[in-house]
């Protein structure tokens, strides 16, 4: 085994690379003194014991999460040698762990300090011990004495699991004992200058004075600024000695944000006497000019108004089971994010690494991590004892730590991150984490934190208090789903934390539902909370794809039972169709967010997958950031980015005798106002010229507004209905457009039957002589009647149907409908005076609402609905909303919407119309001859 040697550059030996090894199982090697022993077995760093394939070899398959394949919980020993240059005698030397977990340390045999940060690197001075020459480092890494936070994603085994091992950088330092131990840059954006604190260690002994000299220059910048130095005395007669000064940068200075993240690096050069010696020390540090800030209901960068378009990030990576520690691919990542219009992360319940926050700094991302905790226990700063369990749905951690109070655990993890990453001017808001109660210690600590570090926004957390939600009084920002019991800041809900479930499911479409009532009376900004929780069928492609640490057993299982329910074949079917309804689902969610103004921001669930938590396939993007083939990134952007067009409309359908009527507004949240402005308008067919189109302006689009641009009135007597239209407005000269489907249908259309097709909501005695005879019928059953029925329902699911079928459960509600849109053929003949795709859109809400869609798992295995309603991973029902066959000499075709009940809807006489003329056309021929006693137990018969 090699023994790690310094770099070239003196100061640092890497360790990083083969260790010694042993695992732990009894807990008996700090009583056995392992660490004074060389152990046998080997492992490679950075890395854990599922990387490197040990412990115990488990191959779970978990179907609420993703599983692990090798599983360790418990002590583990990592050990190497080490040898201490010459050069390096009588310096402080430290042993940084990047990122790890509970761990304590020896040289050789003697302890080295203990820590157990989960967020802030682990630095362990060693200086005594590592005399120069050989020695062995011991570390003991336990991943089971956790801290009592509960399962924060940190630690959750249903996120980024509860590894062991050490993973980023893994070195040994040294500098000379008087030395830049830590230098804080808080910067005063108004007077375009900085105040720096420095922390100068000395551990001589003796006093120590000398000088700090300062310079700086910009970059990630067109053109960089160089910045006059500054220097000062400073004496240093303590082992920690603190210093303030200011550092003026000029007007010239360029200020960070998202359009313009520009970074200045100072160089910090320390040159120290003592009786000893003389001594010196260099540290970088790179930071931002920005003020993030509340200005009443509003976020502010620099002045001007921030609108947050956000996503969750979960701690979700499959390959490793922990977050990437290298630049290069969060540059990656957060590319991939910024290419979809979002400028915002949350980081729920853990704090990501320093080069996520690197990556963030040069892309202008505005981050907000969190602490790792999802406990309530706070107490009080003032007391040991742990606080009131508050969560509903709150899970222990087994081998949670009980003896250490939360509140002061969390209180030195706040400190240690302020000092690890708190220069980084991406780090802009912090929450002691996600959905918590209320404790007196929450108050206190969101003050401390305010008071030592004013350089970012806090909060006690995430939609806290969510089953009663109030306002935090001293909070900076409230991210929340509700700022009241009736009042939402998000369309969608499980119905037990919200009954109606929000409004994209229970209110007739339009485009002007907004949240002002919601948050008029909010003293501080508000950010909806994980909005956009609309499942999407399982993309079983990406199955392959697993080939690190974590396995997709649950999207395999999800496999088997679609494969048992014989419809396999349409998986990649099912997941385009409920991908595309969720996308529409997504965009109304952002736009209500967008059309409300004052509002600040929103947080999606997530971008992408969240493959943990019961499985919630939600995402645009699998869990690898890769594309599903939904939605492409540029589409994504015309309502999601900084600078949307908006329609309002009262409602998405129309017919020939009306005037389309509908205002345009633009949200706009850009670097500047938009002077002399022109909005380009046009409504026709995407392969047409257009029924009519305009231009409104010129004017100046004001920044930071949801900007009133004008009115359009379009009459619709030359449309030729039924077709499907779309109105766009596009932002002349710049890439700013959207787009809104509409539906145009004829005043009146004829709905009567024909003489040989027979209308019935009964399979009774008159329906079958019609059938008998060789007749026709079509079929609305009565939805009191039908046993073998699921809810109807327009929006995919919430976050995952099991998950939420359980909780409804246990709280005596009704359980969600599950389903997620349908699949059709757009071409076939039922449908061939009806404009649809082959997915849900707007235009079959109420027909979709008042279904009662039948299961049809009895059906023989090839059996097809022509409207196939897709149901969810767990029950995999074959659904239909419109399905056909022969009866004898005659012809069924069943609607499970309730067609006639609907008619004071166009669209609904539409479908109607476009259903009888195929019923009694010669297209009408169904192919499959279902039981005659299946039908009767799916069928009303006879009047009871």
């Amino acid at each position: 085994m090699a023994v790690a040697a310094e770099k070239p550059d003196g100061n640092t030996i890497p360790l990083a690379g083969t260790w010694r090894f042993r695992l732990d199982p009894k807990n008996l090697g700090v009583e056995g003194k392992w660490f004074a022993e060389t152990l046998e077995d080997s492992v490679t760093l950075p890395g854990t014991t599922d990387t490197n394939h040990k412990g115990e070899f488990k191959d779970e398959r978990a179907v609420d999460r993703l599983s692990r394949v090798w599983y360790w919980k418990g002590p583990a020993w990592y050990q190497r040698d080490v040898v201490i240059p010459e050069s390096w005698r009588g310096k402080r030397i430290t042993l940084l762990l990047e990122r790890t977990k509970n761990t304590r340390v020896w040289v050789d045999d003697k302890p080295g300090g203990a820590e157990d940060t989960l967020s802030a690197p682990q630095i362990f001075d060693l200086s005594p011990a590592l005399t120069p020459g050989r020695h062995t480092i011991t570390v003991l890494v336990d991943n089971a004495k956790l801290p009592p936070v509960g399962p924060a994603h940190a630690v959750d085994e249903r996120t980024q699991s509860n590894w062991n091992g050490i993973v980023g950088k893994i070195e040994l330092r040294a500098t000379d004992p008087v030395w830049l131990d830590e230098v804080q840059v808080y910067p005063d954006v108004d007077n375009r200058q900085a105040t720096i604190r420095a922390v100068i260690g000395n551990i001589t002994g003796k006093p120590a004075s000398g000088r700090i000299t300062v310079s700086g220059e910009s970059w990630n910048v067109p053109a960089s600024v160089a910045f006059a130095s500054h220097s000062m005395e400073v004496s240093a007669p303590k082992n920690r000695n603190e210093i303030t000064f200011t550092y003026k940068l000029g007007n010239n200075v360029p200020l960070w944000d998202e359009f313009h993240p520009a970074l200045i690096r100072l160089a910090f050069a320390l040159e120290a006497k003592t009786d000893a010696g003389a001594f010196r020390d260099e540290q970088t540090v790179n930071f931002g000019m920005r003020k993030f800030a509340r200005d009443g209901q509003r976020l502010t960068i620099n002045g001007r108004t921030v609108f947050l378009r956000g996503r969750l990030d979960c701690a979700n990576f499959p390959l490793t089971g922990y977050a990437p520690m290298d630049k290069a691919e969060w540059l990656r990542l957060l590319k991939i994010a910024k290419s979809y219009g979002l400028n915002h992360y949350r980081f729920h319940s853990w704090f990501p690494p320093q080069a996520a926050l690197e990556a963030a700094d040069e892309l202008g991302m505005y981050l907000a991590p969190e602490l790792p905790n999802k406990s309530s226990r706070f107490g009080s700063l003032k007391e040991r004892e742990p606080g009131e369990r508050y969560n509903a749905d709150y899970l222990e951690v087994d081998s949670t730590s009980p003896h250490t109070p939360l509140a002061a655990y969390l209180l030195r993890e706040g400190a240690l991150i302020f000092k690890a990453y708190g220069n980084h001017p991406s780090f802009v808001m912090f929450t002691l984490g996600n959905e918590l109660g209320r404790a007196p210690a929450m108050f206190q600590m969101v003050a401390y934190f305010k008071e030592i570090d004013p350089r970012r926004l806090y909060a006690q957390g995430c939609n806290n208090m969510h089953w009663d939600p109030s306002f935090a009084e001293g909070d900076d920002f409230w991210v929340t789903g509700k700022t009241g019991k009736n009042l939402p800041v998000r369309g969608a809900f499980f119905a037990g934390d919200f009954a109606s479930g929000g409004h994209i499911d229970a209110r007739p479409p339009s485009t002007l539902v907004d949240y002002r009532q919601s948050i008029k009376n909010v003293p501080a900004p508000v950010i909806s909370h994980e909005i956009a929780e609309f499942e999407v069928a399982p993309d079983f492609r990406e199955i392959p794809k697993y080939t690190g640490v974590l396995k997709a057993r649950n999207l395999e299982i999800f496999r088997q039972r679609l494969q048992d329910a014989n419809m396999l074949d349409l998986a990649h079917d099912f997941m385009r169709a409920s991908g595309a309804l969720s996308v529409i689902c997504h965009r109304e969610d952002i736009e209500a967010a967008l059309r409300t103004p004052g509002f600040s921001g929103f947080q999606l669930l997530d971008l992408v997958d969240f493959p943990g938590q019961g499985t919630a396939l939600v995402g645009m993007l699998n869990v690898f950031m890769e594309s599903k083939g939904l939605i492409e990134p540029d589409e994504w952007r015309q309502f999601c980015c900084e600078t949307v067009p908006l329609l309002l409309m009262r409602k998405y359908t129309w017919t020939t005798d009306e005037t389309f009527a509908g205002e345009i507004k633009v949200a706009h949240y850009g670097a500047a106002d938009l002077p002399e402005a022109r909005i380009n308008w046009s409504l026709g067919e995407s392969d047409g010229p257009p029924v009519a189109s305009g231009r409104l302006g010129p004017m100046t689009i004001k920044q930071g507004m949801v900007f009133p641009v004008g009115q359009i009135r379009v009459p619709l007597d030359q449309v030729k209905a039924p077709r499907k239209l779309a109105v766009t407005a596009a932002i002349d000269g710049t890439p700013y457009r959207n787009r809104y489907d509409l539906w145009v249908y004829p005043p009146k259309v004829d709905t009567t039957a024909p003489a040989k097709v027979l209308v019935a909501d009964r399979l009774d005695m008159a329906a079958h002589k019609h059938l008998d005879s060789g007749g026709k019928v079509l079929m609305f059953p009565r939805h009191d009647e039908l046993k073998h029925c699921v809810q109807g329902a327009f929006a995919t699911g919430f976050w995952c149907w099991p998950m939420f079928a359980k909780a409804a459960q246990q709280r005596k509600v009704e359980p969600p409908p599950g389903t997620q849109g349908f699949l059709c053929d757009p071409k076939h003949p039922a449908l061939a005076e009806f404009p649809t795709e082959f997915h849900s859109n707007w235009q079959w809400w109420q027909i979709v609402k008042n279904a009662r869609p039948i299961i049809l798992d009895e059906t023989p295995a090839d059996y097809r609905p022509t409207i196939h309603v897709i149901d969810n991973f767990a029950r995999n029902h074959k659904l239909g909303l419109l399905f056909e066959t022969r009866v004898g000499q005659g012809k069924l075709l069943v609607c499970a919407s309730d067609l006639p009940a609907l008619q004071e809807h166009p669209e609904a006489r539409q479908l109607l119309h476009s259903l009888l003329r195929y019923v009694d056309s010669p297209a009408f021929a169904p192919k499959a001859e279902l039981d005659a006693g299946l039908l009767k137990k799916l069928l009303p018969g006879a009047k009871p």
